[in-house]
Protein backbone atom coordinates (compact mmCIF):
# COMPACT_ATOMS: atom_id res chain seq x y z
CA UNK A 1 0.00 0.00 0.00
CA UNK A 2 2.84 2.40 0.86
CA UNK A 3 4.64 1.64 -2.41
CA UNK A 4 1.44 2.33 -4.36
CA UNK A 5 0.89 5.60 -2.50
CA UNK A 6 4.44 6.73 -3.27
CA UNK A 7 3.97 5.83 -6.93
CA UNK A 8 0.64 7.68 -7.07
CA UNK A 9 2.13 10.82 -5.50
CA UNK A 10 5.27 11.03 -7.63
CA UNK A 11 5.49 14.27 -9.55
CA UNK A 12 2.69 15.91 -7.57
CA UNK A 13 3.01 19.08 -5.52
CA UNK A 14 5.20 18.56 -2.47
CA UNK A 15 5.82 20.82 0.48
CA UNK A 16 9.27 21.01 2.04
CA UNK A 17 8.95 22.17 5.61
CA UNK A 18 11.79 24.08 7.22
CA UNK A 19 12.31 24.98 10.85
CA UNK A 20 14.32 27.94 12.05
CA UNK A 21 16.82 27.70 14.90
CA UNK A 22 18.95 30.36 16.54
CA UNK A 23 22.64 30.20 15.76
CA UNK A 24 25.08 31.16 18.53
CA UNK A 25 28.65 32.45 18.37
CA UNK A 26 31.60 31.45 20.59
CA UNK A 27 30.38 33.89 23.27
CA UNK A 28 26.88 32.31 23.30
CA UNK A 29 25.34 35.36 21.69
CA UNK A 30 22.70 34.97 19.00
CA UNK A 31 24.58 35.30 15.71
CA UNK A 32 21.79 34.62 13.28
CA UNK A 33 19.47 31.83 12.30
CA UNK A 34 19.86 28.50 10.57
CA UNK A 35 17.29 26.51 8.58
CA UNK A 36 16.68 22.82 9.21
CA UNK A 37 14.81 20.47 6.91
CA UNK A 38 11.94 19.08 9.00
CA UNK A 39 12.07 15.52 7.69
CA UNK A 40 15.83 14.95 7.61
CA UNK A 41 17.24 17.22 10.31
CA UNK A 42 14.64 17.33 13.07
CA UNK A 43 14.07 14.60 15.62
CA UNK A 44 11.36 11.99 15.26
CA UNK A 45 9.65 13.62 18.25
CA UNK A 46 9.52 17.00 16.54
CA UNK A 47 8.16 15.34 13.40
CA UNK A 48 5.56 13.43 15.43
CA UNK A 49 4.39 16.58 17.20
CA UNK A 50 4.17 18.42 13.88
CA UNK A 51 2.27 15.53 12.25
CA UNK A 52 -0.38 15.30 14.98
CA UNK A 53 -0.74 19.05 15.51
CA UNK A 54 -3.14 19.52 12.58
CA UNK A 55 -5.60 16.83 13.68
CA UNK A 56 -5.30 17.96 17.33
CA UNK A 57 -6.02 21.61 16.48
CA UNK A 58 -8.83 20.64 14.10
CA UNK A 59 -10.69 18.54 16.64
CA UNK A 60 -10.17 21.10 19.41
CA UNK A 61 -11.55 23.81 17.11
CA UNK A 62 -14.45 21.83 15.61
CA UNK A 63 -15.24 19.23 18.29
CA UNK A 64 -15.31 15.51 17.70
CA UNK A 65 -13.10 12.56 18.54
CA UNK A 66 -9.44 12.04 17.68
CA UNK A 67 -7.93 8.57 17.99
CA UNK A 68 -4.14 8.20 18.14
CA UNK A 69 -2.38 4.88 18.54
CA UNK A 70 0.78 5.10 20.64
CA UNK A 71 0.50 8.81 21.28
CA UNK A 72 3.71 8.71 23.30
CA UNK A 73 5.85 7.13 20.54
CA UNK A 74 8.84 9.46 19.98
CA UNK A 75 7.42 12.16 22.28
CA UNK A 76 8.97 13.30 25.54
CA UNK A 77 6.62 12.43 28.44
CA UNK A 78 6.04 16.13 29.15
CA UNK A 79 4.94 16.69 25.54
CA UNK A 80 2.54 13.77 25.76
CA UNK A 81 1.14 15.23 28.98
CA UNK A 82 0.83 18.68 27.41
CA UNK A 83 -1.13 17.31 24.43
CA UNK A 84 -3.52 15.38 26.68
CA UNK A 85 -4.05 18.39 28.93
CA UNK A 86 -5.29 20.43 25.97
CA UNK A 87 -8.31 18.13 25.87
CA UNK A 88 -9.01 18.68 29.59
CA UNK A 89 -8.75 22.45 29.27
CA UNK A 90 -11.96 24.48 29.37
CA UNK A 91 -10.07 27.29 27.63
CA UNK A 92 -8.74 25.27 24.67
CA UNK A 93 -11.43 22.59 24.38
CA UNK A 94 -14.63 24.60 24.25
CA UNK A 95 -16.29 22.13 21.83
CA UNK A 96 -15.79 19.12 24.16
CA UNK A 97 -13.45 17.28 21.78
CA UNK A 98 -12.28 13.88 22.93
CA UNK A 99 -8.87 12.28 22.59
CA UNK A 100 -8.70 8.50 22.67
CA UNK A 101 -5.17 7.18 22.68
CA UNK A 102 -3.06 4.17 23.47
CA UNK A 103 0.16 4.75 25.39
CA UNK A 104 2.92 3.01 27.29
CA UNK A 105 3.77 6.24 29.14
CA UNK A 106 3.05 5.38 32.76
CA UNK A 107 3.87 8.96 33.80
CA UNK A 108 0.35 9.88 32.70
CA UNK A 109 -0.98 7.66 35.50
CA UNK A 110 0.86 9.89 37.98
CA UNK A 111 0.74 13.36 36.44
CA UNK A 112 -2.30 13.11 34.23
CA UNK A 113 -5.12 13.06 36.77
CA UNK A 114 -7.13 10.91 34.36
CA UNK A 115 -8.44 8.20 36.71
CA UNK A 116 -11.94 8.12 35.26
CA UNK A 117 -10.67 7.87 31.70
CA UNK A 118 -8.05 5.11 32.10
CA UNK A 119 -8.70 1.76 30.50
CA UNK A 120 -6.31 -1.16 30.48
CA UNK A 121 -5.99 -3.68 27.68
CA UNK A 122 -4.65 -7.11 28.51
CA UNK A 123 -4.25 -10.18 26.35
CA UNK A 124 -5.68 -13.32 27.87
CA UNK A 125 -4.02 -16.73 27.57
CA UNK A 126 -5.75 -17.24 24.20
CA UNK A 127 -4.33 -14.02 22.73
CA UNK A 128 -7.63 -12.12 22.82
CA UNK A 129 -7.55 -8.59 24.22
CA UNK A 130 -9.72 -7.72 27.18
CA UNK A 131 -10.44 -4.13 28.18
CA UNK A 132 -11.40 -2.83 31.61
CA UNK A 133 -11.61 0.53 33.34
CA UNK A 134 -9.53 1.65 36.30
CA UNK A 135 -12.73 3.09 37.82
CA UNK A 136 -14.38 -0.34 37.64
CA UNK A 137 -11.35 -2.09 39.15
CA UNK A 138 -12.14 -3.51 42.56
CA UNK A 139 -9.86 -4.75 45.31
CA UNK A 140 -11.44 -6.84 48.03
CA UNK A 141 -14.84 -5.77 46.73
CA UNK A 142 -14.06 -2.05 46.99
CA UNK A 143 -13.14 0.50 44.36
CA UNK A 144 -9.63 1.83 44.72
CA UNK A 145 -9.11 5.14 46.46
CA UNK A 146 -8.50 8.26 44.37
CA UNK A 147 -5.32 9.07 46.31
CA UNK A 148 -3.55 5.83 45.30
CA UNK A 149 -0.36 5.99 43.26
CA UNK A 150 -1.83 4.56 40.05
CA UNK A 151 1.53 4.52 38.27
CA UNK A 152 3.30 2.66 41.08
CA UNK A 153 0.40 0.22 41.47
CA UNK A 154 0.31 -0.43 37.72
CA UNK A 155 4.07 -1.07 37.45
CA UNK A 156 3.79 -3.48 40.40
CA UNK A 157 1.13 -5.38 38.46
CA UNK A 158 -1.82 -4.53 40.70
CA UNK A 159 -4.16 -3.75 37.78
CA UNK A 160 -2.81 -6.34 35.33
CA UNK A 161 -2.26 -5.39 31.68
CA UNK A 162 1.52 -5.63 32.03
CA UNK A 163 3.73 -7.56 29.62
CA UNK A 164 4.96 -11.01 30.52
CA UNK A 165 8.63 -10.37 29.92
CA UNK A 166 10.26 -13.43 31.40
CA UNK A 167 13.97 -13.60 32.05
CA UNK A 168 15.76 -11.69 29.28
CA UNK A 169 19.16 -12.78 30.58
CA UNK A 170 18.33 -16.35 29.53
CA UNK A 171 17.60 -15.13 26.02
CA UNK A 172 20.92 -13.26 25.89
CA UNK A 173 22.81 -16.34 27.14
CA UNK A 174 21.18 -18.53 24.49
CA UNK A 175 21.96 -15.97 21.79
CA UNK A 176 25.61 -15.74 22.88
CA UNK A 177 25.97 -19.52 22.74
CA UNK A 178 24.95 -19.67 19.08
Amino acid sequence: MVKQLITDLQGLFRIDIKTIHKKFDAKNKVAGKVEFDMRSQESSGTNKLFNISGPVFDVLNDGGVLVIDELDASLHPLLTLAVTRLFNSAEFNQKNAQLIFATHDTNLLYYGNYRREIYFVEKNKYGASEIYSLVEYKEEGKTIRKDRSFEKDYIEGRYGAIPLIGNLSNLVKEWQEI
